[in-house]
Parts: structure tokens; sequence; C-alpha cells
């Protein structure tokens, strides 16, 4: 009996400490996921913390808006938890690169950069200087509680399931380029994607396919209004019933499998393939127009010894997907003979003269 109360008395001193241990790690998540959303409000409430320095303009409240159907939108979603913050001079080479072909190869449509989180800028920032040297570039931040109004996530958004994500910048950028373009229509690029030729010629309302079996969101464009603005509200209430926030590509590009699947009336996406009219009128270009290099073979970009496969590879794509977060090759020399240089210096010219000795 006595070895037993003792046993006992061991176990509820165990007690505490695993309570203890329990509630610091339900603080942590509780802490991490306001944190979390705290970077995502609006730039007012940064400013009465003491943070106003050189604020960009928000995108609903700018005087220049984005034309609808006429605009190649990129997104950031990185926020400095320090300050809250993002500056403009963390934007680095290989981000600005994609910006810049696409302002260059569309001259005739506008280019919005647009920041997730309060975003400021310093006065030398030679990259960036390179990006707004031309005319068609503009930098953007928004708010995302007004950002959302008006659209089919709006309440959603407001219960704070979103902020419970594990991989929330992923997961946010993934959401933003679907409220972009319901608002305001035209293309979406993700900051990995070089553009080799114009899209001006191209109608609005499409994507690629990835794989056989994959359609990616690094690329989606659709109309500003009738069927893409229809679609739009497709994608955006089938994240939102969908949404698994443990899932890294469940709420990105399985958003667009989901609903063309269902839209195009098979599962089969080579079908979906080049036929607009067995998807209404939406094109999923071929893998060769755009992820002609899967991420398993991104290597190819930075290693000379492959550079004519590559080009000779991607010679007839329409834009080349650089998987970013896979890359560990960063900095490459100028002088370089590695394909992502070869593209640099046709596509971003003024960014790769911005960039010193180093391309990073």
């Amino acid at each position: 009996m006595l070895l037993a109360w003792k046993k006992f008395g061991r176990g509820r001193r165990l007690i505490l400490p695993c309570l203890a241990v329990l509630l610091l790690v339900l603080v942590i998540i509780y802490t991490s996921q306001n944190l979390s959303s705290l970077c995502y409000q609006s730039s007012k409430i940064l400013n009465r913390l003491g943070f106003n320095q050189n604020i960009v303009e928000d995108v609903l409240l700018s005087r220049s808006k984005p034309p609808p159907g006429r605009t190649i939108f990129f997104i950031e979603t990185s926020c400095h938890r320090a300050d809250f913050q993002y500056n403009l001079s963390s934007i680095k080479a290989h981000q600005a690169c994609p910006i810049e072909s696409a302002a260059l190869h569309n001259p005739n449509m506008q280019v919005f950069v647009l920041f997730a989180c309060s975003t400021h800028h310093a006065k030398s920032m030679p990259i960036v200087d390179a990006l707004l040297s031309y005319k068609n570039v503009q930098f953007r931040e928004l708010t995302l509680e007004r950002y959302a109004q008006d659209t089919p996530v709006a309440d959603w958004i407001k219960n704070g399931k979103l902020f419970s994500s594990r991989f929330l910048m992923y997961h946010l950028s993934d959401l933003l380029r679907l409220i972009t373009l319901y608002r305001f229509g035209g293309v979406y690029l993700d900051m990995d994607v070089l553009s080799l030729r114009t899209l001006e010629d191209v109608p609005l309302n499409y994507a690629g396919a990835e794989s056989l079996d994959s359609i990616g969101n690094s690329v989606i464009s659709l109309e500003p209004n009738g069927f893409g603005h229809q679609l739009g509200e497709l994608f955006l209430q089938n994240f939102q019933k969908n949404y698994i926030g443990s899932a890294w590509a469940h709420n990105g590009p399985m958003v667009l499998v989901r609903v063309l699947r269902e839209l195009c009336g098979t599962q089969n996406i080579t079908l979906m393939v080049n036929n607009r009219e067995r998807c209404y009128g939406f094109q999923v270009f071929n893998v060769s127009d755009i992820y002609e290099i899967p991420w398993r073979q991104w290597t190819l970009f930075f290693e000379p010894k492959h550079a004519n496969l590559t080009l000779e590879r991607t010679k007839d794509s329409r834009m080349v997907h650089m998987w970013n977060h896979l890359v560990r090759k960063w900095p490459l020399k100028i002088d370089s003979k590695a394909a992502y240089l070869h593209w640099a210096a046709q596509h971003c010219p003024r960014v790769l003269a911005a960039t010193g000795e180093l391309f990073y």
C-alpha cells in the first residue's frame, strides 16, 4: 500500500511539469499565430506602433489602380516579424528578374507588385530602381481584410482559420492570387516565372499543365468579368471549402485541378491541354509552354555544362518556371555561362546591370 502511494506521489509530481510544457507549447502556437496575423494587419495599426517610414501605397486606396484585365501581378507574402514590415531592399535579383521580364515583354500592360504586409523602402536600392525605370511597373501593398471585402472569402478570412496554417506565407500567396484575379482579372505570375515572350496576344483565362496529372498555379489568367470572373469565384469557393492548413499543395495547384476537372468534365489533364472548347474557353497550356524543366531538374538552370540543352528545350516556351524555393545555387557570377544568366541578359538586362558581380 505504501509503495503504491509513493508511485502515485511520483506520478502527481510528473503531472505538473507535463502540464507546464503543454501550456508553454499552446502559448507558443497562439503567439505565433497572432504574430503571423499582425504581420498582415493594416498599415494604420503599424503606424500607431511607430512603423511608418516610407510606406508603400495601398493598392485599393491609391489613385492609380490596376486596369482590369490589362495587368500582370506579382505577390510577395514575406513579412519580417521583428518590425512587421517588408523592406523593398529585400528583393533579390532572382525575384526582380521575372518582374522586369514581364514589364519588358508586355509594354502595353501594367505590372503591379503587391506586398501582403506593410512595406517600406530605403533611399538607395539599385535593383528596385532598375524595376521602377519601367513606366509600367508599380509597387503597392494590401491589407488582407480590406482586400478580401466583397469577395466569396471575406467572412471566412475574418474567422481566422487561414492563420492556423503550417505554411502561412505560401497559403496566403495561394489565396491572394485568386482574390487578385477575382478583383481585377489579368495575369498572375510567381516571382520565379521568367517571361520569354509577350503575353499581350494571348487571350485571358489560362493556366499551364505542370505534368500529366497536375496543373500549376504559378501562372493563372482570368478575365475581369463574365466567365473569367465566375471561374475566379469557383476557385475561391473551392479554396475555402477544402482548406487544410497542414497541406502544402492542397490549397494551391490542387484548387485548379479540382475545379477544372469538374468544369472540363474529365479527370484526365491531358484531355484539357490546348482544348478551350472542352473547358468552356479556359486554356490549359502544354507542359512545354511553362514547366518544360520540372522541379527535379532545377539544377539545369545553373550548371554551365547543361546550358545548351536547357536553352534548346525551352526555345519554344512562353515562360520558364525557375523553382526558386528549391534553389541552392545562389549566387551566380554574372559572367557565368549558365542558362539563367543567358536569359537574364536578354530578359532582365537592367536588373542584371544593377546586381554588381554576383547575381542572387
